[in-house]
């Protein structure tokens, strides 16, 4: 089972006047378990007043680098962003589970690729790793970045953006869209919604093909990139997206699987497999959802936001059937796959049989 390491705060710093930007340094004992793919994020694990937290930070730095930099947004009266941003000390350690998640780039030295990337706020920071990693080991490919955000004042990574424009000034392109503040081109003040991409579409992306997009940002501008997207002529397929934070409750969720009920009682057996070995437990259907139950059983899953949006609870359903309540975070290739999310997933057949160790 993939397990919380310490890692060491090597450097803190304010990156806006409401983010700070995390290096952490990986012990050598357990730097085989934090590889990561551009794009992917690290669930941390804090304990504030006796209750353990969870959340899950995507990693900024270039794919195969050290330390591992993460970008937090300070949320007023958030209490994972605020002990991070006030309480952590260089020297100090903070809990994290191996780097995981379906938001990333395939890296090859031989592709020739136009990558586009939507951003707002913090959704810059698995899009900056990505951005990064493609331009050091893709020397043939592009990468075209839409941005927006309220000001350039409160734009994270912003000279890092342009360091990288400078380095490979024909092969990054910055466009960079304020809500609050006036710009040169009337086409960039505003938000990044479906006609707004469509406006920048119309002026910066001409004939341009785009291999893949990564979307990243809140949960109504996914949406709307999205569509916008799709609209203009793009394969879904080649559209992902990953969401910041978990969705409104309002919100409306990707389609969730859907079994057909076959049961006889109102408990089912769970088996679940990790690392080779299987553990059993009985729960009610009725049940939360099965990382509740298992905790209930004495059996800790994978989870981190509980929300149907990090899928750090990703596995795949060898037998049985279930239901899951929201799906925010696997790709629709996944669902049909076998793939489900397990803090939004009951039993739908008497006995199922969840395998974490399928990638």
């Amino acid at each position: 089972m993939r397990e919380f390491h310490p890692l060491t705060i090597e450097r803190i710093e304010a990156e806006t006047k409401d983010s700070v930007r995390i290096a952490l340094g990986v012990p050598t004992e357990f730097a085989s378990d934090y590889g990561f793919l551009a794009g992917q994020h690290l669930p941390f694990q804090i304990t504030v007043d006796g209750r353990k937290l969870r959340r899950t930070y995507s990693i900024c730095s270039a794919q195969g680098e050290l330390p591992l930099e993460i970008g937090v947004r300070v949320q007023p009266g958030g209490q994972f962003s605020e002990f991070a941003a006030n309480d952590l000390a260089v020297g100090d350690t903070i809990e994290a589970m191996s780097p995981s998640g379906q938001f990333h780039v395939e890296l090859d030295a031989a592709n020739v690729k136009d990558y586009v990337g939507f951003a707002a706020g913090s959704g810059i920071t698995p899009i900056l790793s990505m951005i990064k990693s493609i331009l050091t080991q893709e020397p043939n490919s592009r990468f075209i970045l839409f941005y927006g955000n309220r000001k350039q004042s409160t734009t994270m990574f912003i000279e890092d953006l342009y360091a990288l424009k400078n380095l490979y000034p024909e092969r990054l392109q910055l466009n960079f869209v304020f809500s609050q503040e006036e710009q040169e081109f009337e086409t960039m003040v505003g938000r990044l919604n479906g006609d707004k991409v469509r406006e920048l579409y119309t002026h910066f992306g001409a004939g341009l093909r785009a291999s893949d997009c990564f979307v990243c940002g809140p949960d109504s501008m996914i949406q709307d990139v999205t569509e916008a997207l799709i609209d203009l002529g793009m394969d879904e397929a080649h559209v992902h997206s990953e969401r910041f934070g978990v969705p409104r409750k309002d919100a409306k969720p990707k389609a969730a699987e859907q079994g057909v009920a076959d049961h006889t009682t109102d408990r089912a057996t769970v088996t679940v497999i990790m690392d080779g070995h299987k553990k059993e437990f009985d729960m009610h259907r009725d049940d939360a959802n099965i990382v509740d139950a298992a905790a209930d059983n004495g059996i800790e899953l994978p989870y981190s936001c509980k929300g149907g949006v990090c899928a750090t609870c990703r596995c795949h359903v060898r037998e049985g059937e279930v239901t899951m309540a929201t799906n925010y975070g696997l790709e629709p290739w996944e669902v049909e796959k076998g793939f489900v999310l397990a803090c939004q997933s009951r039993p739908l057949s008497d006995t199922i049989v969840l395998d974490y160790d399928k990638i």
